[in-house]
C-alpha cells in the first residue's frame, strides 16, 4: 500500500494490528466514556486536569506557562498522596512527580540568572522536561480511568476479525 501524500511504503503488518484492535479499542472507549458519564468523582478530576491545563495556557510567558504546568502537577501529586497509601506504587511514582516539578521550579529560578543567549537554550530544555512530565501524569489520570472501568470491561472475543484477515 503507497500512502500518496508521502509516497512512503506502509508495511502490511502494520496495518493488521489496526483491524484487529479498532474494534476492541472502540468499545473501550465507549465503556470509558459511560464510566465517566456515571461517575461524578471521575467527571470532577478530569474537570479539574482540565482547568489545570487551560491555566497553564493562559499564561504568558513560557517561564509562567512551565511555573504554573508545576503547580498542576504538584496538586495532582498531593491528591494521589492523599488517596493512596504511603507505600503503594503509585504513591512513590506521586512523590517522584513532585520531585521533579520541586527540580523544574529550581531549574526555573536559575535560569532568571543567565545571559540571555543561554536562557534561550536552557529554556527549550527545561520546557521539553516540564511537557514530559505533565503528559506523563496527564496520561496516568486517563489510565486510572480505564483502570477503574476495567472491572466493568467485557472485550469480545476478536477471532472473526482474525478469520477475516487470513
Amino acid at each position: 500500500m503507497v500512502e500518496a501524500s508521502t509516497g512512503t511504503t506502509k508495511e502490511w503488518h502494520m496495518a493488521l494490528p489496526m483491524r484487529v484492535l479498532w474494534p476492541v479499542a472502540k468499545k473501550l472507549a465507549g465503556q470509558i466514556s459511560v464510566l465517566v458519564a456515571t461517575n461524578p468523582d471521575v467527571q470532577r478530576r478530569l474537570t479539574d486536569a482540565g482547568k489545570k491545563i487551560v491555566e497553564v495556557q493562559k499564561a504568558r510567558t513560557p517561564e509562567a506557562k512551565i511555573a504554573k504546568a508545576m503547580d498542576a502537577v504538584r496538586e495532582q501529586a498531593r491528591a494521589v498522596l492523599d488517596a493512596e497509601g504511603s507505600e503503594s506504587v503509585v504513591s512513590v511514582q506521586a512523590a517522584s512527580w513532585k520531585q521533579r516539578a520541586d527540580q523544574v521550579e529550581r531549574a526555573l529560578q536559575i535560569l532568571q540568572h543567565q545571559p540571555r543567549k543561554a536562557r534561550k537554550t536552557q529554556l527549550d530544555r527545561i520546557a521539553a522536561m516540564s511537557d514530559s512530565l505533565l503528559a506523563e501524569v496527564f496520561t496516568s489520570l486517563i489510565d486510572d480511568v480505564a483502570a477503574e472501568s476495567s472491572g466493568d470491561l467485557e472485550l469480545g472475543d476478536t477471532s472473526d476479525q482474525r478469520r477475516e484477515l487470513t
